[in-house]
């Protein structure tokens, strides 16, 4: 049963997507592109249906819910499939997966590798789903061995139909140069955020030696999803420690503090004030109170983007967006906030 009504998921043989990419390119004043992928086809089919009474329809939803409700359906109706996998943290942050692929990040699908292009790291991998729901839905192009761009996605729907299967592109955690548009490996807690450390710091030195002051050849962004799983890590505290010393402003961690893990609630193992951590490393931590509204998500990231861009050199810092529910009082340090929905 759905878990957004009364309605069912179907098998994915029948799949029928209610949104196809769209690109749409709008110059902005340092020369990048402004991408928006999402746009209504048709009438969600029967089996995506998310209430049997009202079926949703284009005259009746707002195409952002619309959007985000089919990176779910697609999502959860791939794990059952396969009878394997975790439909929960797909369903729970494909509203950050929306805003940060249709409405922030700079990101061309179909030029996956293009060298300027923000990245986007999951690194609780076992969310994958969510991953490849999002390529696909969003027409990223694959690329050859070669590199060059090839006139297909990199995650088709029958790629999907073999989600969690030997031999399949979606694997069970994303794996590097598997498809284009998976930016690193991520299976191991820890490694997703560590890795996209590195790869803020690779930006800052290409930008370094290879950007003038008539031309910004890199200034891309890093975006890593991370969970309570990957922040008890060691790995990724030391990661963290290293991103505020080196103050990455171009780096920002989304966390999902679900307040869920393998073991049952968080409050077995782990009790740390998670946003004075990262602010006593340095960080700048904002706190949304709920992704579900994506206009507090929108207003978070906006107002990220702008405290790293408009800071000086000397107090730039790295950004973290926290996601959980609390029943502590909000500081202006705390980080993406979940609306309470426990996912595995």
């Amino acid at each position: 049963m759905s878990p957004f009504g009364a309605g069912k998921t179907g098998n994915l043989s029948s799949i029928a997507l209610p949104i196809e990419p769209v690109r749409r390119y709008v110059p902005s004043e340092n020369g990048r592109r402004t991408l928006t992928f999402w746009k209504i086809r048709q009438l969600i089919p029967s089996h995506f249906c998310l209430n049997e009474i009202t079926p949703m329809s284009v005259a009746s939803t707002d195409i952002d819910t619309l959007a985000v409700d089919t990176i779910r359906t697609l999502s959860m109706d791939a794990v059952q499939t396969a009878n394997s996998g975790h439909p929960g943290t797909p369903m729970a942050l494909a509203p950050i997966a929306y805003q940060l692929f249709n409405h922030t990040m700079q990101y061309d699908p179909s030029h996956p590798n293009w060298p300027n292009r923000d990245r986007f790291v999951l690194s609780c991998g076992h969310a994958s789903m969510l991953l490849y729901s999002v390529l696909h839905l969003s027409g990223v192009k694959a690329t050859g061995k070669d590199g060059k761009v090839l006139d297909e996605l990199s995650i088709k729907l029958d790629d999907i139909k073999q989600f969690r299967q030997i031999g399949s592109v979606c694997a069970g955690h994303p794996e590097y140069a598997e498809a284009a548009g998976i930016e690193t490996t991520t299976g191991p807690l820890g490694a997703g955020v560590s890795n996209s450390v590195g790869m803020a710091m690779a930006q800052k030195w290409l930008a370094e030696n290879y950007n003038t002051d008539e031309h910004t050849l890199f200034d891309y962004n890093v975006y890593a999803v991370c969970s309570d799983g990957d922040l008890m890590e060691g790995v990724a505290c030391e990661a963290a420690s290293l991103g505020g010393h080196l103050k990455l402003d171009n780096l920002c961690w989304i966390y999902d503090d679900n307040k869920i893990t393998i073991e049952g609630d968080t409050d077995i193992s782990f009790s740390e004030d998670v946003g004075k951590k990262f602010e006593g490393m340095g960080w700048n931590v904002l706190h949304v109170s709920d992704v579900n509204t994506l206009s507090n998500l929108a207003t978070r990231s906006k107002i990220s983007r702008h405290v790293a861009a408009s800071r000086p050199s000397s107090s730039a810092r790295p950004r973290s967006l926290g996601a959980r529910p609390t029943k502590r009082t909000p500081t202006a340090h705390t980080v993406l906030h979940w609306d309470g929905t426990k996912s595995n």
